[in-house]
């Protein structure tokens, strides 16, 4: 096993077991920017494999034991990988050591102070502002995110100075693991219950949540969201005996609180009330919806905790242009956004398509074509599904992406269909292929409207060519 970074750096060469995924490949990027030599294998090609290859990273379609040549002396893998895979049983028999995602981020954070972002929805553009800001000002941060930053056009960038900011992972409860000086918790929702170690309960999910509290030195900063019920709940839980904890906020009296929240087409405009009395007035950022002047809020207290002047914060937060498929308009058809958004919860969604509303006027529509991800997901939160597009005038509802699930017994497209009408939703369309899209969506537009295309499978590139199917029509 390998103990520190001096280690690491001396790897003759590394596999990445799944290394197209948006993690993988940003830890990737980072042993290339040392200088060791890399390679992986994923099931296909993606937006990634052209940057992978660009770094000299040789990327192998499939899983396959020839993948590890005589070469590898390390192999790392995401946390869904299976035992039984043919790479993971050809590093065994060889004696390769293994680890996984997580282990090796906490093994690259022990030689920097590590900021961390956790929470359910939001911590890829949380993590991006963060780092943004604090690049920005000089403090030239390490990042590695879930989701590509246009500011750097990377989801990683190796700093020279002391911090490393990086999104941590609930999904399979490895956050905890991170060592963490400056942390942040955007909200906790019920989400990755299938995980083995949660065992299907959300206690303990929260539990996990509580334990990284914990784990926060007393010489760092623990920002929490007060909006969020249950985070709300652990900052209550440690209120009186962590000192560090800050809380923020958009709604309610918090130690942060963004105050008159306003948003055209430029991005949104707030002002920053610290519970001391000192405020920051016009905060502008090229980004929308009130989410983000929350997701902004930890940066603006991870940058005064630093010690950043509050001119270095505004004009740092001026510079955060977005994350890649967080509300990214990748086209336009006769004056009709198309916006691309990972959003694959129900709470993502609705606080999403909330801002898509702001955006529109009252005589044009917001569409929603929703691409549902995991068969699990959608029966553990199908009620919350059911009423998340309120703020869409239409939904189109494709099939779920099964992210590599079995299907579920009476989980499936006309079925959330079903329940979105049942909800009150009445104007729902059935999308029996994504080739079908254009057609559907041409007769319901016009100049004015939005098409929103959310979720966390095949549609992002639906959405990149769609304003190319409508004019072919």
């Amino acid at each position: 096993m390998i103990h520190d970074i001096n280690e690491l750096k001396k790897q003759k060469k590394v596999h990445f077991i799944g290394i197209g995924g948006i993690g993988m490949s940003a830890l990737a990027f980072i042993l290339r920017e040392w200088g060791v030599a890399v390679q992986g294998s994923d099931l296909k090609e993606n937006h990634l494999t052209e940057k992978l290859r660009s770094k000299n990273v040789e990327y192998f379609v499939g899983h396959d034991a020839k993948n590890i040549g005589e070469e590898i002396t390390l192999v790392v893998q995401t946390s869904i990988i299976k035992t039984s895979n043919p790479e993971i049983l050809e590093a065994q028999n060889r004696n390769i050591s293994i680890m996984t995602r997580a282990e090796l981020l906490a093994l690259i954070m022990q030689d920097y102070i590590g900021i961390t972002i956790a929470g359910t929805h939001g911590k890829t553009s949380t993590t991006g502002i963060v780092s943004v800001l604090l690049d920005d000002a000089g403090l030239q941060p390490t990042v590695i995110n879930g989701g590509i930053i246009h500011y750097f056009q990377s989801n990683s960038k190796v700093g020279k100075g002391k911090y490393l900011v990086a999104e941590s992972d609930e999904s399979d409860a490895s956050f905890v693991k991170l060592p963490s000086c400056i942390g942040a918790i955007t909200n906790i929702e019920p989400e990755h219950l299938e995980f083995s170690g949660y065992q299907g309960s959300f206690e303990k999910q929260k539990a996990c949540f509580e334990q990284y509290v914990s784990q926060i030195s007393d010489d760092g900063l623990c920002l929490i969201c007060i909006d969020d019920f249950e985070a709300e709940k652990v900052y209550s839980k440690f209120f009186a005996t962590k000192k560090n904890l800050v809380s923020y906020s958009i709604k309610k009296s918090a130690d942060i609180m963004a105050k008159n929240i306003s948003m055209d087409i430029s991005g949104i405009t707030f002002d920053v009330v610290f519970k001391n009395g000192e405020e920051i007035k016009s905060i502008k950022m090229p980004i929308y919806g009130k989410h983000n002047a929350s997701n902004a809020l930890v940066a603006i207290g991870i940058g005064k905790f630093l010690g950043l002047e509050n001119n270095q914060i505004k004009q740092g937060l001026a510079k955060f242009n977005g994350v890649k498929q967080r509300f990214t308009k990748v086209g336009e058809f006769n004056g009709v956004s198309i916006i691309d958004d990972y959003g694959h919860h129900p709470t993502e969604i609705s606080t999403t398509l909330k801002a898509a509303r702001e955006l529109v006027a009252k005589e044009n529509k917001v569409i929603c074509v929703v691409q549902p991800h995991k068969y699990s997901r959608v029966r553990d939160l199908f009620k919350e599904f059911c009423g998340a597009f309120f703020d869409a005038d239409i939904v189109i509802v494709s099939d779920i992406y099964s992210a590599s699930q079995a299907p579920i017994e009476g989980i499936n497209q006309d079925s959330l269909i079903e329940g979105i009408k049942k909800a009150g939703h009445q104007n729902v369309i059935k999308l029996n292929s994504e080739n079908d899209l254009a057609n559907i969506l041409k007769p319901l537009i016009k100049k004015g409207d939005l098409i929103f295309c959310t979720g966390a499978g095949t549609i992002t590139n639906w959405a990149s060519k769609l304003a190319n199917d409508l004019l072919k029509i």
